[in-house]
């Protein structure tokens, strides 16, 4: 297995994914829009191949031909926790409409696995399926689309359901971004009560993940189709987080916690599912604190 196409490589654990595998001397390739942010993953020039994909079939098949990969990770995805009337063609686009190109120009190619990403936000109120939003609802759909494609071709297709993931350099607007902010303005942040429990993963123990089912796909038979969860070792609430942060970054945290309400669905604790085997978190939130950028 010496090629791997990967979409979603400009996102935050795309492009730590991307700069693993380039470390490693796998060859890889990287799907992109024409209207993708391309300034960070610039700096991997020379030792990826990026493609364009224009949101049509055909040119996807075109990428598929020319990158002629041995496996494909599938990170390439639109998140929005609450959307809005005009974010519901954006959803389907990318979520469902790209990701089933991709099925189908693996199909023409003859590229037999998939690692795709998922969210256990899927699993609302610890249900094999309850989706928290139409963005969960979407990835699902992806997944029994994709049931198509692996009960009919030579299709291998492994699922890695995530939680909540963090590291450094993480441009996404995420609590830890926010903590950082108020802790250096010192300005407050009227959050909810803060007993929803929260599961984080350290991004260096995701891109671990990817690379063990990368690892174990490729052994397995034909219709394989699984669904596995990135769980922590640990689940916290997030006032307890909150506290983490202080103690760890010695900062105070101007909190007003109760001042907003839950989400509607909020998720006060994460479904646990089967765990990917062969993998475990090895990086604790306190150490994982410790190693964010300022």
């Amino acid at each position: 297995m010496k090629k791997i196409l990967v979409t979603g490589g400009t996102g935050f654990v795309g492009l730590n994914l991307v700069r693993r595998l380039v470390s490693l001397g796998y060859e890889t390739h990287v799907i992109v829009r024409k209207n993708s942010n391309l300034e960070e993953i610039k700096s991997l020039e020379g030792n990826i191949v990026i493609h364009i994909y224009n949101q049509s079939l055909q040119s996807m098949i075109e990428i598929f031909k020319k990158a002629s990969p041995d496996l494909v990770v599938h990170l390439a995805s639109l998140f929005i926790s609450e959307h809005r009337v005009e974010d519901i063609d954006e959803l389907f686009k990318s979520n469902i409409l790209f990701g089933t190109h991709l099925l189908e120009a693996m199909k023409q190619e003859d590229v037999s696995y998939l690692i795709n990403t998922g969210t256990n936000w899927q699993n609302y109120c610890s249900s094999e399926y309850n989706p928290v939003n139409l963005y969960a609802a979407t990835k699902e759909a992806f997944e029994n689309i994709a049931k198509f494609y692996t009960e009919s071709t030579a299709l291998r297709m492994l699922t890695l359901r995530l939680y909540d993931t963090y590291g450094p350099n993480d441009k996404r607007p995420k609590i830890f971004s926010l903590f950082n902010k108020i802790s250096q303005t010192g300005e407050s942040l009227d959050m909810s009560p803060g007993d929803q429990l929260l599961g984080f993963v350290h991004i260096d123990d995701i891109v671990d993940a990817f690379l063990v089912a990368m690892e174990q796909i490729t052994n397995k038979e034909q219709y394989f189709n699984e669904v596995y969860f990135l769980t922590p070792e640990k689940y916290y609430s997030l006032k307890e987080v909150a506290r983490i942060y202080e103690a760890v970054k010695a900062v105070r945290l101007n909190i007003n916690w109760g001042l907003r309400p839950y989400r509607s669905r909020e998720v006060m604790k994460p479904f646990e599912g089967n765990r990917l085997p062969g993998w475990v978190p090895k990086i604790d939130l306190k150490d994982g604190i410790g190693r964010l950028s300022e």
